[in-house]
């Protein structure tokens, strides 16, 4: 392997640690313009390994086998020139869009696109060098290849460290810069090897089809259509849409001058002059606060979550004073439930509380949007759990369970008590009654016996002989009830009669004899 076969394949591994390391900081710095770079790095690792193979085939292979690789080459070439298209127009769609993303990380991720852009000069010196000492037109002209994937690389990082200092959409300029290059860079690997393939008479020893790169830097032409370029990229990117449910608030240099944009196609002034926030304000959105574990008031663990439905009241306070809505929203959720639940009882939080402590956190929650002015509406808070922790599950089974029994037992009282007492109450009824009965007929009786002792005392007044010998006679018959009696007059001599007197028993006897 010469000089610049070995000039070659350090530079190819140099450059494809460049696109692991841009398309990790795109990751997770969610930078549009990284991800452009780092395509456009591939271009610039694929140009490379095209010089790469074309200077081996050439200092090892036979002629038939260079032709068969240079065609080769080509066709590959034109399906990468494709897929630099379809990546650019996807990546540019995203760049140009009205959906704006908060950069994360920004000074590492600077740092980094800052040594990415090291790498792409030293990379470009070194292969011009050697190119220029080995006198390889193609190691030349991939030398200028990452000189452009350099300027590319200033231009994400100038848009990375505008971030910095509120001016978010110079990473979408950023972008649309990178995709205008790659763009042009995929135009030219296209047509060139379009060309040799379907003239190879064409084709001479150096490779003709990554002169185009050397040729781009000398074209002031070339140079004048790219910065017209630029220049109607960055004025379309003043171009949003605010769709039916949403509505756009414009700031210029950060302050609020239109906070009712209506739903259509708008522009506004391209970065750093004006931004636009798009925002669903008359959507009811949700948010889900999380399980947490907390101490009650009468110190018992309990794990709650709480669902929170919000929409947005007022547009320019939102994009002014919240940067993070959802995060807001769960750390103001999570002060009012710990709030409540602190002063709560586990029995009243895990049985009728329930619709309390939705409105109270409700409450403690619009108080709290209200005083830091974020425009926020809180339309409900819902206590989607209430249970007690898995270590406590098992006690609070029992206690349930001794809860319903109660419960029962309760009922089981209340039933017998509803059956005994109507029971009781009538035969208490029925004893009155009775009583009531026989006072009434013992007073009749007692009326009774009265009247009849006064009628005879009347009767015993005028005729008291006769009616002391009826009285006499009655006691007689009530004394002797079985004994016959004989009744004599007064004038009846009884001295020397002799009276006969037998029941009826002895009379049937001595007449048988």
């Amino acid at each position: 392997m010469g000089r610049k076969e070995k000039t070659i394949f350090i530079t190819l591994i140099a450059n494809i640690i460049l696109i692991v390391l841009r398309f990790f900081l795109a990751k997770i710095s969610g930078s549009i313009g990284l991800e452009a770079n780092a395509w456009h790095s591939f271009t610039d690792v694929f140009v490379t390994s095209v010089v790469f193979a074309g200077l081996m085939a050439a200092r090892h292979g036979t002629e038939k086998l260079r032709l068969a690789s240079k065609k080769l080459e080509h066709l590959l070439a034109i399906f990468v020139s494709v897929f630099i298209f379809i990546m650019g127009i996807e990546i540019l769609s995203d760049a140009l869009s009205g959906e704006q993303t908060e950069l994360k990380y920004v000074p590492f991720v600077a740092a980094a696109a800052f040594v990415g852009v090291a790498i792409n000069y030293f990379m470009a010196r070194y292969k011009i060098y050697v190119g220029e000492q080995t006198g390889s037109s193609s190691l030349i002209a991939d030398g200028y290849h990452s000189k452009m994937d350099m300027y590319c690389s200033i231009a994400v990082l100038v848009g990375i460290v505008g971030s910095l200092f509120g001016m978010p959409d110079l990473d979408k300029i950023s972008a649309v810069v990178a995709m205008v290059l790659l763009m042009i860079s995929g135009y030219e690997i296209f047509t060139s090897n379009l060309s040799m393939l379907l003239h190879p008479e064409m084709e001479q020893r150096t490779d003709v089809h990554m002169g185009h790169v050397h040729g781009f830097h000398g074209n002031k032409k070339m140079i004048a259509g790219i910065a017209g370029v630029l220049t109607a990229a960055y004025l379309l990117s003043g171009i949003y849409f605010v769709g039916l449910d949403e509505t756009g608030v414009v700031r210029r240099f950060g302050a609020v001058v239109n906070e009712k944009v209506t739903p259509g196609i708008h522009y506004r002034l391209p970065a750093p002059f004006e931004e636009v926030s798009i925002i669903k304000s008359d959507n009811v959105q949700k948010i889900e606060v999380g399980v947490q574990e907390l101490l009650t008031g009468d110190t018992n663990l309990v794990n709650v979550n709480l669902v929170v439905n919000y929409r947005i009241n007022d547009t320019s306070d939102y994009v002014l004073n919240v940067s993070d809505a959802e995060l807001l929203i769960q750390s103001g959720a999570t002060t009012s439930i710990r709030k409540i639940v602190g002063k709560s009882t586990i029995d009243y939080i895990l049985t009728e509380g329930k619709k309390d402590i939705e409105k109270s956190a409700k409450g403690l929650l619009e108080a709290v949007m209200e005083k830091n002015g974020t425009g926020i509406e809180i339309v409900n808070v819902q206590l989607v759990q209430a249970d007690p922790p898995e270590s406590v599950m098992a006690s609070f089974q029992d206690l349930a369970t001794a809860r319903q029994d109660k419960s029962i037992y309760i009922n089981d009282a209340l039933a017998y008590k509803n059956t005994i007492i109507p029971q009781a109450n009538a035969d208490a009824y029925k004893l009155v009654a009775d009583a009531e009965s026989y006072k009434q007929n013992k007073i009749s009786t007692a009326e009774g016996d009265a009247s009849l002792f006064t009628a005879r005392q009347q009767e015993y007044a005028k005729s008291k002989g006769v009616t002391e010998f009826r009285m006499y006679m009655e006691a007689m018959d009530k004394v002797l009830p079985n004994v016959q009696k004989v009744l004599l007059g007064v004038g009846v001599n009884v001295d020397n009669a002799e009276l006969w007197i037998a029941n009826q028993k002895n009379a049937s006897t001595q007449s048988e004899e």
